[in-house]
Parts: C-alpha cells; structure tokens; sequence
C-alpha cells in the first residue's frame, strides 16, 4: 500500500504542465471571472502546492509568460491577483534572472512608458515596492544585463504622481546603484532630472528618500551630475522637517568622506555641511559637526606629508580666538583655507539673494567659515568688507547679527594696517549716508585689543571726529552706529583712553546735539559715564565737562562767526552749554564772545532766537551756570544787556522780527529776575540804552512782550526806586503805561497796575510837587478812568495804585477826585480813596 501511495505522490514538470494548460487558456477567456479563476487555479496548482524550486524553475516560461499578460487585464482584481502570484513566483524559483527576459519588458510596458498604463496606485506601489525590490535583491550583479530597463522604469515611477511609488522607486534606485556600481555609472544621469523633481515634494518621507536616493545615484554614478543637484540639496537645508535636513546633512558629510570624486568638488560640499552647524535642531547640530570632524581627520590621513609640519607644529590658538569656541582641526581649517577662494563668490552673491532665509543662512555660514580661515581672512578683505557692508545694510535683524559676529572676527584675525584702510575709506564714503559702515567698524574693534590695535586707534579715532563723518546725520541709526565704535573703543582700547578722551568726548557731544530722540540721548549718557569710569574719574560724566569743554569750545574759535542756524558746531554749543552745568562759569572768557558774536542784529533771525532760548536758560539758573564761579561781573552783565538784548529790541516790521523782541526781552526778564544787576547798575542800564526801548515795547504788537515789559520795569522800579532821576526816566515812561491801563488785555492791564505800584515808590520826599504839577495832574486823571472800569478787579486795583500815588500830592489828587466822582457809575471807590487821602493830609 505504501509503494503506491508513494508512486501517486511523485508529479513530474509534464504532469503539472498538464494540468495547468487549461487554466492558462482560462487567462484569454472574454470573462475577466473565468479569467480571475484561471489564476487562481493556476496558483492552486503550483506555488500553493509546495512544489520543489526545480519544478518550478522548470515551469517559469509556461506559468510566468500568460500570467505576465494578465498585468493589463481590464480588471484591477486580476491584475492584483497576477502581480502577487508573478512576486511570490519569482521569490521561491532558485534563478530568477532568467525571468527577467521577459518580466522586464512587460514591466516597461506597464510603468515605463510616457503614461503610465496601470492606473491603480496601489497596484504600482506593489509593483514597485515588492517586485522590482525583489529584482534587485535576488538578482545581485545578474540585474545589469537590464540595466536599460530598469532605469527606463525607475524614471517614470520616481517622478509618479503617489508618494508612496516615489518613496519606494527611490529605495530600488539606491538598490540598484548599490548593487552594480560598475554599470550602474553608465545610466545614472537618467535619474537626475526625475529626482530633482520629486525632491520638493509635499511630504516629508517622500523628501528624505529622495535626498538618500540622489546620495546614492551620484556617489555610484558617473559624478557629472554634481553641479545638477547641489543647488537643489542646498534648498532642503531650509526644509521645514528635521529629518530632511538631516537626510542633506549625512549625504554630505557621506559624499565627504566617501565619493570618489570628493576632492574636485570640496567647495560645492563644505558649504552644505557646515551649513548644520546652525540647525534649528542640537541633534542635527552635533552630527553636522562630528561629520565635519572626521572629514577633516580623514584629509589629514590622506595628505600626511603636506599637513605633516602643520600637525606636528600646530600653531596656537590665535589670542583673540572666541571664547567658549572649539578651534576645529588642522584637516577642517586647511579644508576651508584651501577653497575659501571658491566659496566666497557664493556667499557674497547670496548675501544679497531676495530670500530672507537664505541671507540668514548665508551669513551664519559666512561666520563659521571666517572662524576656520583664521589669518586666511586678510587675502579676501576687500570682497569681505564690501559683503559685510552689504549684509550690515540688511532689513532682517538675523542677517546683521551675523554680519556683526563675523566682522568681529576679522579684528581678532586680520591686521589693523590692512582691516583700518579698507573699512575706514569705507566710513568716509558712506558718511551720512548709511551706518553700515560704522557697524562694521565697531564689531571690528569690539573682536580687536588694544595691544593690536595700537598706534591705528588715532587713525580711527580721528576718521570718527572728522566733522563729515560725525556731523552728517540727523538719522537715528547712524548716531547708534557711532556710539557703538565710541563704546568699542572704550572696552577694547581702555589703557589709552587718557590720549582719545578728547575726541571720544566730541564724538558723542556732537550726537547728542543732532539727534532727535530720546532713547539715542539716554545711549550718549551711558557712554559718558563709561568713558569716565574708564578714565577713573569719580564724579563721572561731570568731571569730563570740566576736562573737554574749554577744548571743545576753543575748537569753535575759528568758526563761529560764520555760523548759521544749520551749523553743526551751533548745535554743539548749545548743547555744551546746556549740559555743562556749573562748568559754564569758568568758561565765560570763551562763552561771551560767541553770544556777542551770534546775537548781533545783522545774523540771521533764526540763529538769534537759538541763541536767545540759550541764553535764556542760562540766566534763569543763573547761579549754577554762568555766575557758578561768582564771575559773572559787571561787565559781562552789561554786555549781554547793551551787546546782545538791548540791539535787538529795536522795533522792526515783520514777524520774526517780533519773536526776536519777544525772547530778548524774555532773556532780560531772566537777567533782571536773577539779581544780577545790582541798584547802581540798574539806575544806569535803564538811563542808558533800555528806558526808549522798553516805552517802545510797551507798545508793541505781541502781548506776550508787552506783559514782559512790564514786569521788567517792575522789577527795575522796585530795585532802584528814589534813584530814578523824574525828568530822565519817571517823566518819559509815566505815558507810555498810561496807555498799557487800556490794552486790548486785562492780563496785562493788571500786570501793568502793579508797575504802577512799584512806579509810584519812585518818587522821592523832596519832590517838587508845584514846578511838576502838571505831570501828576496827568497820572492823576488817566488813572482815575480807571477806577470806573467795568472789571471790578481793575477798580480796586486801580484804588491801590492812586493810594499808593497819592502820597506824592494828596491834596492835588483830592481835587482831581471831585472833579469826576460824578461821572463815575458809583461812587463807593472815589469816597474810599477821599477817605483814604484827607487822612493822610491832616
């Protein structure tokens, strides 16, 4: 029994071929149903049936070729059903490269045409992902007999419209180039073009399998292609996925340390790898970093004995190396020395590319590669500095973060003799016309010291002071732009600071004046006090008054009589002298004949009323400005009265010539209200030039300067009093405000009264009432108009003022009282002040 279950079992190549002839002609039945069951039964009889891998080796041209012919069955069931039966076919058969004479072609005819014939994606995927894998896998170096094909497919299927077919076609490209290097060479140009276009695609894993697979293709290709895909990997460096940065990253730092060719193409590479070292992500930092690291240790091996004297006598780290920085190895900074003369002309061209992300990019690559150049940086100075400029200039806050960082660097590597001469021609060109030029200069300092800098620090100082370099700008960012390299001087330069003190101190004076906000005014403070506390002066920024004004000023000598209100050195000593606090007091000798000088009647109306507000200030602080050191004599008083204000209270037509009145008169006001004229003085100045000028005034155009006239004849009433000559001054002035008790202004009507008051105080005991009754019978009169006011205020203060005058004639005024007391709408004030008056005549 058992010998012929035995002989039942053994099936032969012809049995099966017999048995599945009729389920092969079931395949071209016009029932797509009686077709799927020929598959089926087709499989049923061979793989299902665990037949050897002889047996169906053998059978592979009788199975394989009609079930082939299913992959363009008009069902999509069939077609499945042929391509899964056509995958685990040729994964059991022990020679699968001698199916692919005809799986290949059919494969080309399905996938590999312009269109695309199989229009499930899924389909395509399996096809793909299973079968053309398992080509590459099981057929080894057997596959390159059809390399034509398979690259005729992959070009089509890379480029497929589902993500999953590109992902998975890019895996067998990189199989596949892995596979037959030696004939792969030959057609991996192909595949460039469809890579390139599937590189940007939307998803992410689709990205990375692209960038691996480009990898692959170039390192096993023919190397041509370098230039076609560099630009596009460099693209991905700015990809919003971590993992296809550093999918861009590993191939670069792969092709650096593996492709053949690697050395021809270094400066296409390092840029793109050190590129990394800026990553968003630390981890993609770090690997960027050890890549780079054991390239430069493997072009170490490989050129031992050009880099042997360099490796054995490594010079030291440079003294300005930036702290906290590793110092990279011989192999890297001789990698970048080598090619930095390839790679600049890309980092100036991208530094002005109109992508925000890739000036960023580029210009914390530009900082990276300076940091491995090292003393290298000198031999490309002229293109660097025209770069950084560039860069400086940059809306973007990162790219000029950056730029600043990198020209630090260029005063820690580069020579002051060389960097001096090409960024300070720089300053002078710009000069107000951008700040760039001075940002550059004062990282430069900031990455320098003051033992290398040296003797250049009076050369740069000297460009800074140059009155068309610090004096151009009213533009914030400019003003900031100088205080930097102020401020850079002062930390890098701090054991000469006693010999640029001067100059530093003009500099940010000169800011100060010019500039018109308050946040540049509050950066010049702070660095007044830096620069003394560098100097070691306790007192601070007033100490530094005390040191430089005087110089300052006498650096004017030769120019202010040219001066107009747009000059620079104008501003400069306004600014000075409003700053300068009690210092002002010592320097009278070279303030006074500025004033004098710019307050004469022939300058322009807008200079003197600059000056005038000036003078103004200082004479209301008289005390801790110009009379600080109780020099403030008597005939500096009467120079600015006689010299400066009284020429310039001359009546002339036109409004501007109104407003110089005003404020002249508002600056004797303060001279007045300050003490500063003593009684003697006082008596003299009003006789002599003020009383026809002050009557003119008090009838001037402007209130204003009407009400200040009064209160100064106030004061100078009150102070000189019986002193007054009557024929010289009381008798000439009494008219005047007589007319003032009728302005168009109550205010100064009142204003006026009380000069009246201090008016009537004048008048000495001996008084000659009879040969001057004619002058009191006139004030008398005029103000007695007054007591019947419609302002009840104006009557009583009118009452007060004829109080106080009717001392002088009491009797005189008694009578004038009766003659009008009738006139008056009431009168209760006429019987207070006869009351008043008979009193004092008993």
């Amino acid at each position: 029994m058992s010998g012929d279950s035995n002989k039942e079992d053994v099936v032969t190549t012809d049995d099966i071929r017999r048995l599945i002839q009729r389920h092969v002609n079931c395949l071209a039945d016009p029932s797509k149903i009686v077709r799927k069951r020929g598959l089926q039964d087709i499989k049923r009889e061979t793989i299902s049936r665990k037949l050897g891998g002889t047996i169906l080796q053998d059978l592979a041209n009788d199975v394989l070729k009609p079930v082939l012919k299913c992959f363009s069955d008009t069902s999509e069931v069939n077609r499945e059903l042929s391509v899964n039966f056509v995958i685990e076919y040729f994964n059991i058969i022990p020679q699968p490269h001698a199916t692919l004479a005809y799986i290949l072609p059919c494969l080309v005819q399905r996938l590999g045409q312009e269109e695309i014939l199989e229009p499930a994606e899924e389909l395509r995927q399996l096809i793909v992902e299973n079968l053309l894998t398992a080509i590459v896998e099981l057929c080894g170096k057997k596959v390159a007999a059809f390399l034509d094909e398979m690259i005729h497919i992959l070009k089509r299927t890379i480029a497929d419209p589902f993500g999953e077919v590109k992902k998975s076609s890019c895996k067998v490209a990189s199989s596949l180039a892995r596979s037959i290097p030696e004939h792969f060479h030959m057609q991996s140009e192909s595949l460039i073009a469809p890579l390139m276009l599937s590189i940007t695609h939307q998803h992410s894993k689709v990205r990375v399998a692209v960038v691996e697979a480009t990898a692959d293709v170039i390192q096993y290709g023919n190397g041509k292609n370098v230039d076609d895909v560099i630009s596009h990997l460099a693209q991905r460096l700015f990809d919003q996925s971590p993992a296809v940065r550093r999918a861009v990253i590993r191939n670069m730092g792969r092709w650096l340390l593996e492709l053949p060719d690697r050395y021809s193409f270094f400066h296409k590479f390092i840029p793109l790898i050190l590129t990394g070292f800026n990553d968003d992500m630390p981890d993609i930092q770090e690997e960027a970093k050890d890549l780079w690291h054991r390239v430069g240790l493997l072009y170490q091996q490989e050129n031992e004995n050009d880099l042997k004297d360099k490796m054995d006598f490594e010079a030291p780290v440079p003294v300005l190396y930036p702290r906290d920085t590793p110092r990279p190895c011989v192999g890297c900074r001789e990698l970048v020395q080598r090619n930095l003369s390839k790679l600049m002309p890309g980092i100036y061209r991208d530094l002005g590319d109109w992508v925000v992300e890739t000036r960023v990019k580029t210009s914390q690559l530009l900082y990276i590669l300076l940091l491995h150049a090292e003393d290298y940086t000198t031999q490309h100075m002229q293109p660097l500095v025209q770069s950084l400029l560039r860069a400086c200039g940059d809306e973007e806050r990162g790219v000029l973060r950056n730029a600043l960082r990198s020209a630090e660097l260029i005063g820690a590597f580069v020579p002051p003799e060389i960097f001096c001469k090409l960024i300070l021609q720089s300053v002078l060109v710009q000069a107000g016309a951008s700040p760039t030029a001075l940002e550059v200069l004062a990282s430069i300092i900031s990455g320098c010291s003051g033992n290398v800098i040296g003797n250049h620090l009076s050369v740069i100082v000297d460009t800074l002071t140059d009155a068309d370099v610090c004096q151009v700008s009213e533009k914030s960012d400019y003003h900031y732009a100088l205080l930097r390299c102020v401020k850079a001087i002062i930390f890098v330069c701090h054991d000469q600071l006693e010999s640029v003190s001067l100059p530093l101190f003009t500099v940010v004076i000169t800011v100060l004046a010019v500039n018109r906000s308050e946040e540049i005014s509050r950066e010049c403070d702070k660095n007044l006090e830096l620069l003394a506390n560098g100097l070691g002066l306790k007192d601070g920024a007033t100490c530094l008054y005390h040191r430089h004004a005087k110089q300052v000023i006498d650096s004017m000598e030769g120019s202010f009589e040219s001066w107009t209100k747009y000059s620079v050195e104008r501003k400069i000593f306004d600014t000075l002298l409003s700053l300068s606090g009690t210092v002002v007091g010592d320097l009278l000798a070279e303030i006074m004949p500025v004033l004098k000088c710019n307050l004469n009647p022939d300058k322009d109306v807008e200079l003197r009323l600059n000056f005038f507000t000036l003078l103004s200030k200082l004479l209301l602080n008289l005390d801790q400005t110009l009379n600080s050191s109780a020099r403030f004599s008597r005939e500096y008083v009467r120079s600015v009265v006689c010299d400066m204000v009284a020429p310039n209270l001359v009546w002339k037509a036109g409004r501007t010539a109104g407003a110089i009145r005003t404020i002249a008169m508002s600056s004797l006001w303060a001279l007045v209200r300050s003490g500063a004229i003593d009684v003697d003085m006082g008596v003299e100045l009003l006789n002599d030039p003020l009383l026809p000028l002050l009557s003119s005034l008090l009838d001037d155009d402007t209130q204003s300067t009407r009400e200040i006239t009064a209160k100064t004849l106030t004061r100078f009433f009150t102070m000189c009093q019986t002193r007054l000559t009557p024929d010289l001054v009381l008798h000439k002035i009494y008219m005047d405000l007589l007319k003032r008790m009728d302005d168009a202004s109550d205010q100064i009507r009142m204003t006026v009264s009380s000069t009246w008051l201090a008016f009537f105080k004048c008048f000495s005991s001996d008084y000659d009432i009879k040969l001057n009754r004619a002058h009191l019978e006139e004030m008398y009169t005029g103000l007695l108009v007054h007591m019947d006011d419609p302002l009840t205020e104006m009557q009583v203060s009118t009452m007060n003022v004829l109080k106080a005058g009717g001392r002088i004639a009491p009797n005189l005024l008694i009578r004038e009282i009766e003659k009008v007391k009738h006139k008056h709408r009431t009168d209760y004030y006429c019987n207070e002040l006869l009351v008043y008056l008979q009193n004092l005549s008993k």
